[in-house]
This record gives structure tokens, sequence and C-alpha cells, in this order.
């Protein structure tokens, strides 16, 4: 983290790389809507209405937004991240108007500041987040009280999930170089089981497994919850950074290559497919979660250069690879963290222009609540 003040505007492009927004979260799957849940048809772009809304903190334009989750009673939860010399890390709760209703904020644990990458709701009903500035996993009660549990890693945890065994479990990378996938309860007990290849994203997969993804191994992991560790690279090409993952339907795992322009799908076997279609080499894919349409949205976009964003698109893959770019977004936004709403819609965050954004399709019968549990968000 930097001890000076980022220039206005500038901030999210060079915090992105890379820990920001990898995180999709959640221990369900949703289940398409329509019938049978049949293979996810193409969405005419007409179909697909997306709305930004400003109403996160604002102090200049030091502010910049780093992850999202739905959380309790309906609602979604936003990361907001500032320069600590500017002010303080904001978590801020959105109805699903778009409108901010509360505003938490965090500073750290000394004056240095925080760094919160990642959010998702814990079965406790609390929000929980990694703090990788601090080296702690921070939990927040819905009226903002705060616990902090240390966990050692000054260079993370950086991504955080829910469990299908009702515990917390992260992603980590010592300042060594050293990786690590944690556990935590939700009364603080923590283990953590030595990883390779510095492990990003990481979500719980329909095997009652944990999957992540690692950014510098091109490999995907699965840890059981016993803390067995597999990984598998058949498939990934070099040089991808495989950076954000989410369960999907039919029994796989999806994840972005933030180097690579490229979506991977994993099944629960190791068996992996790589997917460009009209992804532009230098455009990057970043958060990734499930919708009810039964397919995949993605968040990407393209640099000019370290400091400025070029072109935002929201991106979505059917079950077969056939993928859709959306351009009705601020061209500067840098949209990352992704998540399925408890409304049905797909949520993101512009972490550039410091703005939330709503995906609903007013003619697919996807806006209905989910009677399942709605998977949580990158955070």
């Amino acid at each position: 983290m930097t001890t000076q003040l980022r220039a206005p505007a500038a901030a999210a492009a060079a915090l992105l790389p890379f820990w920001l927004a990898a995180c999709s979260g959640g221990a369900s799957i949703p289940q398409p809507a329509g019938p049978s849940g049949a293979n996810p048809s193409p969405l005419a772009r007409e179909a697909v209405k997306i709305r930004e809304f400003n109403d996160l903190p604002k102090y200049y334009d030091y502010y910049s937004a780093a992850a999202i989750a739905p959380g309790p009673q309906n609602t979604l939860w936003v990361t907001d991240y500032i320069d600590q010399d500017a002010g303080e890390n904001a978590i801020v709760r959105i109805a699903t108007s778009g409108k901010a209703t509360a505003t938490y904020y965090y500073g750290g644990l000394t004056s240095e500041g925080s760094s919160l990458d990642s959010i998702t709701q814990g079965p406790d009903g609390a929000m929980w987040m990694a703090d990788g500035y601090n080296g702690q996993i921070l939990r927040m009660t819905t009226d903002g009280t705060f616990t902090s549990y240390p966990v050692g890693n000054f260079y993370g945890p950086n991504c955080i999930t829910e469990g299908p065994d009702g515990a917390l479990w992260f992603t980590a990378t010592r300042g060594s170089g050293e990786s690590e996938i944690g556990r935590i309860t939700t009364t603080g007990s923590l283990k953590t089981y030595p990883a390779a290849g510095e492990p990003i994203g990481i979500t719980a997969g329909p095997d009652g497994a944990l999957w992540y993804a690692e950014y510098a191994g091109d490999k995907i992991g699965r840890i059981t919850t016993h803390g067995k560790i597999k990984e598998y690279s058949n498939g990934i090409t070099a040089g991808s950074g495989p950076y954000s993952i989410a369960a999907g339907p039919h029994g796989a795992l999806w994840f972005t290559e933030v180097t690579g322009a490229r979506i991977g799908r994993v099944t629960i076997k190791g068996q992996i497919t790589e997917y460009a279609g009209p992804i532009a080499p230098t455009e990057r894919p970043t958060g990734i979660a499930a919708g009810l349409d039964g397919a995949m949205w993605f968040t990407e976009f393209e640099f000019v250069d370290s400091y400025r964003v070029l072109a935002s698109k929201i991106g979505r893959i059917t079950a077969d690879g056939r993928i859709t770019q959306y351009s009705k977004i601020d061209a500067q936004a840098e949209p990352t963290g992704i998540t399925l709403g408890p409304d049905g819609n797909v949520w993101f965050v512009e972490s550039y222009t410091n703005r939330t954004g709503r995906i609903s399709f007013p003619n697919f019968p996807t806006t209905k609540k989910s009677s399942s549990k709605i998977m949580g968000g990158s955070r």
C-alpha cells in the first residue's frame, strides 16, 4: 500500500493487479429460471438492461469499489477502498434499488489503514472480509461492529468465501511468497494448509469441496474440508493467470484468466476447457458469477496504460461456451467484483468510477427470487 495520495480517478487501475475482486463465494448454485432448467439460450442485446448507481462514498475521486456480496434481508454489501492518507475504508449496505442505506468505516489495526479485498456473508449472518494489509479476517455485524481475527499473513489473506462445512475459507500469500488456504470458524478457530501457485479466488464447489484459482501457477486447485489438496493444469494456457472462480450450473466451475483473456471451465473431475470467443487479447476478464439464466456473467476491462482504462464491458458465457459482450457502461468504469443479488439480478462494482451496477433481463424469467440460497460475490 502506498503512503501517497493517488491521482484522482486513477486509483483502481493502479490497484487491481492482482488481488481485487477475485472471489465469487457462496455455498449454493443458483438454479436457472425457465422450463426444466434448460441450457441457457443467447439473450438479445436489447433484452439486457444495465444500470449504474452513483451512491458510494465520495472523497474527490479517491474511493475505489473493491468487492460486492449479498447479505441478510435482501441487501448487498460493498467494500470501498481508499488510501489511508485520505480516509478510512468503507463497507456500504446497498438496497436492490441501488441506494446506499448504511455506511460503516474501518481504518485498520494501525494508522496504516486496511485493504478489504473481498467480502461474503457468513453462516452466522455477519459479513466477513479479508484484510490483506493487516493480515486478518474481519467480521462485521450488520450494525457495524467489527471483530478482528489475525492470521499472520502480512500480504494476505485476499479472498474469502463460505464453505460447505459452516466455516469460512480463504486464500492467503505471505510476504515470503508462501501460499496458504485457510479455514476459520465463526468463533475464530483457525487452521491453515500450505498451498502453491499464489491462490487468489476461492469458492465452494458442487462436490462439497473448495475450489480456487492459482494466479502464478496457472492451475485450478481443489481442497477438501479436511485439507487434502489436488491441482489441475491440463488445458490451461501458460501465463493465463487464473483469477476469479465461481460454481455454475451442470456441476462445473468457471474461472477468469486475467492475463490470458479467456474464460475457463473445470469439471469436478478436473477436465478444463478454455474459451476466448470475442474477448480481445488485451482485455482482462476479472470477476465471475452465475446468473439465474443458467449462464455465467463476468467483468472485463482494457487498459490504455497502468493508470487509464480504455474500455469496460460485461460478459456472458453460456454452458456451451458462447460469449456475448455488453458495453452499456462507462468506458472507464473498470468493472471488477460481480455477484448474483437477492433480487435475482446480477450486480457488479466499478473500481475506477466507484459505482455499483445492476444487470437485469426484463424479457427473460430470471428476476424472481431464487428459492435456494443465493451464492455470494466478490468480494
